[in-house]
């Protein structure tokens, strides 16, 4: 599937702000399941950005506006293709008659594993393994002695589609695993919070997913799904919010141990003024029902084409960067040396204070669970 995707993130404040610094983690990767053909990062008012990659190799983009301001906007916007159908899984013989996955307490024993991925099997942020997750991973082993890696994943994942209800408002962006146990119901990130909580328990590897339902026209916010080590598939996308595996209409933006490595946006600000958020996240679909994408596995030429739009849509951006730094140049041969200094500042600055941080993205979309 080919999904073009727009995400336009909006902070408005009461009063002015400046020295807004923030980062955002936008882009889409480019794995083994999907292509990213072209991304652009537009900002409001414009602004110096640095992109770097994190610990976890996902992008990152860092921008600052010192100068006051009363709104930011960020806009995203991305091609990709996902190398399946959007009913199509993305690993499609996981679910084949034959489950090739070993058993969970032979991987669950295997030291290499548990040394390498170590990261993802231990608390996080969001995922503190406490005692209330701790009960159902054991009521979960105890139902089935010697159920395989995938075998158990799968029963996890359903086990959380029963125990919680996808409702809007019921939880915030901080809330951890044992609130949403508590409450009952969440959103997606809350979904996949409890189950890299029950996955860890069970001694499956398990990282949380940030990225977009490429076949959803419109939404205020992203999604998020959870992806888990088995053997020998490979790190499986499994959404609990909808229960099933990832499909080619799953478009992912990056992975870490829980939310707080994928937050959308993270950033702070000085000034007196209160941040309004608004998100709107539009999709659409592009082409046919996944000829590019299946096309894309073994077709040399097809291969070729795709590399030839990612070098297109490089030298775009490269040219978007030359531009800019001549017209910044331009802008920095036209200021004076002479110009009078500013009066002196009062002895009470509102600059001295504590920077604000931006309101976080809670990732909620808009759909209903399947």
């Amino acid at each position: 599937m080919r999904y073009r995707i727009c995400h336009r993130t909006s902070y408005a404040y009461s009063t002015p702000v400046f020295e807004s610094f923030n980062e955002v983690r936008l882009q889409p990767v480019a794995d083994a399941t999907q292509a990213l053909l072209d991304f652009d990062l537009r900002i409001e008012p414009p602004a110096t950005v640095i992109t770097f990659r994190d610990y976890y190799g996902n992008s990152v983009h860092d921008f600052g506006v010192a100068y006051l301001h009363d709104r930011l906007v960020i806009e995203a916007s991305c091609d990709v293709i996902t190398y399946a159908a959007a009913d199509e899984l993305l690993v499609p013989d996981v679910h084949s008659a034959a489950d090739r996955s070993p058993p969970l307490a032979q991987l669950a024993a295997d030291a290499a594993v548990q040394d390498e991925f170590a990261e993802f099997l231990g608390p996080s942020a969001y995922v503190a393994l406490g005692p209330e997750s701790k009960a159902i991973a054991s009521e979960l082993l105890a139902e089935e002695e010697g159920a395989t890696a995938l075998r158990l994943l799968d029963r996890a994942t359903a086990r959380v589609g029963g125990l919680l209800e996808y409702r809007i408002g019921t939880t915030t962006v901080h809330s951890s695993v044992a609130e949403v146990l508590d409450v009952g119901s969440g959103v997606c990130q809350d979904f996949a919070h409890v189950l890299i909580s029950l996955c860890r328990h069970l001694g499956l590897p398990a990282r949380y997913v940030s990225g977009y339902l490429g076949d959803v026209p419109q939404a205020t916010a992203s999604h998020a799904w959870t992806e888990v080590l088995v053997p020998p598939y490979g790190w499986l996308g499994v959404d609990p919010t909808h229960g099933t595996h990832c499909t080619g209409r799953y478009v992912k933006i990056g992975t870490g141990r829980d939310y707080a490595d994928v937050s959308v946006l993270r950033g702070t600000y000085k000034g007196g003024g209160i941040a309004a958020l608004e998100v709107k996240v539009t999709c659409e679909t592009v082409g046919g029902r996944g000829q590019a994408s299946q096309s894309m596995r073994v077709n040399g030429e097809q291969n070729g084409r795709l590399m030839a739009i990612q070098n297109l849509g490089a030298m775009r951006r490269f040219h978007q960067g030359a531009v800019l730094t001549q017209a910044m140049g331009g802008m920095r041969q036209s200021f004076s040396d002479e110009l009078p200094l500013p009066p002196p500042r009062a002895q009470r600055r509102v600059e001295d204070a504590a920077p604000s941080q931006q309101p976080p993205q809670q990732q909620q979309p808009d759909e209903e669970r399947a």
